[in-house]
Parts: C-alpha cells; sequence; structure tokens
C-alpha cells in the first residue's frame, strides 16, 4: 500500500494497520476505516462509427487518451454523473444513454489508489462535430472521433475503458 495513515483519525494513536488489502484498523481504539470502492461513470459516444476520444489534461495517466466521465457524487446516480461529466468536460449533453457494463478499475490520485466501479454507458451523436464541442481544458483537449477499428487501445488512460471499448466494439458487428 503506497498510502497509509500515520496517524488513527479517531484517537490519534500511531500504528494503524492495513488490514486484507480492505480497511485500516487502528491497535488502540479498534476503530476501523473501510476503504470502499468508489463508483465511476463514462460513456463511449458513437458518432457514425467513430467513438469520441479527448486526450486527458489531469493525472492521472495525462496526454493519454480518454472518454467522457468521472467520480459519481454521494447521492447521485450514475446515469446523472455521466450526464453531467459530459456537460462539464465536453459543454455538451447526450439525449439518451443507454447501459453498456460495468468494470473494476484501479485509479491512483495524490498517491491514494482507489479501487473504482466503472460504469459505462453508451449513446449515439450522429454527425457530433468537435469542434463545436466547448472543453473544459483542465479536464481535457484535442477532442477526435476515431473510428471503432481504428482505436488505439495502448494509448487508452485506463484498462476498463478499454475493456468497454472492446466490448461495444464486439457487440456493434454482432449486430
Amino acid at each position: 500500500m503506497t498510502w497509509i495513515f500515520k496517524r488513527c483519525p479517531n484517537c490519534g494513536a500511531d500504528g494503524v494497520e492495513w488490514v486484507g488489502d480492505r480497511f485500516w484498523r487502528c491497535p488502540s481504539c479498534r476503530f476501523e476505516y473501510f476503504h470502499n470502492v468508489a463508483a465511476a461513470a463514462g460513456v463511449i459516444v458513437d458518432s457514425g462509427g467513430g467513438v469520441l476520444l479527448f486526450e486527458r489534461t489531469r493525472e492521472p495517466s495525462r496526454g493519454l487518451l480518454s472518454l467522457p466521465g468521472g467520480f459519481v457524487d454521494p447521492g447521485e446516480r450514475a446515469e446523472d454523473a455521466a450526464m453531467r461529466e459530459c456537460r462539464e468536460e465536453l459543454g455538451w449533453t447526450p439525449s439518451s444513454l443507454s447501459f453498456l457494463a460495468t468494470f473494476p478499475n484501479r485509479y491512483e490520485w495524490d498517491g491514494v489508489p482507489y479501487s473504482t466501479c466503472d460504469i459505462f454507458f453508451s449513446t449515439r451523436a450522429e454527425g457530433m462535430r468537435v469542434s463545436e464541442l466547448r472543453m473544459d481544458e483542465t479536464e481535457g483537449r484535442s477532442p477526435v472521433i476515431v473510428p471503432f477499428m481504428e482505436i488505439n487501445y495502448a494509448r487508452l488512460a485506463f484498462e476498463s475503458t478499454r475493456r468497454a471499448l472492446r466490448l461495444y466494439t464486439e457487440l456493434q458487428w454482432r449486430i
């Protein structure tokens, strides 16, 4: 584990233990902090046989390609998070979403590794023009529509994204 508590957040004692890759426990007061899975939502924007991707401008995986998406806020539905992330990152909101799949992922931020359950949706946006998107440059830049058969999976920021795009592409070719 690359990140640990130096002191118990409950009693302040030293010696907090990492137990079973799931939680920290204080040997003094027995306080337990569970580092539970976080939920994230991503959207495959299908525009006429290609997927909308953009270059990440922040860590983790800065410079690699990403789908619009992000963490689900407390009290928020995954569908609403996906729509919000599209609006915030692209300045564009899908008219509808279809559930695709979920995949586990590992996301490290500021030295803290987060296990996530990434929830993927898809939407169709025929004729989308990337020049009309209003990208939030703190999130991403250089949006492109890449034909599904030309995706460079090694340039994708996250394993869960690779898995979702492979599944989506496979399903499209079955139809």
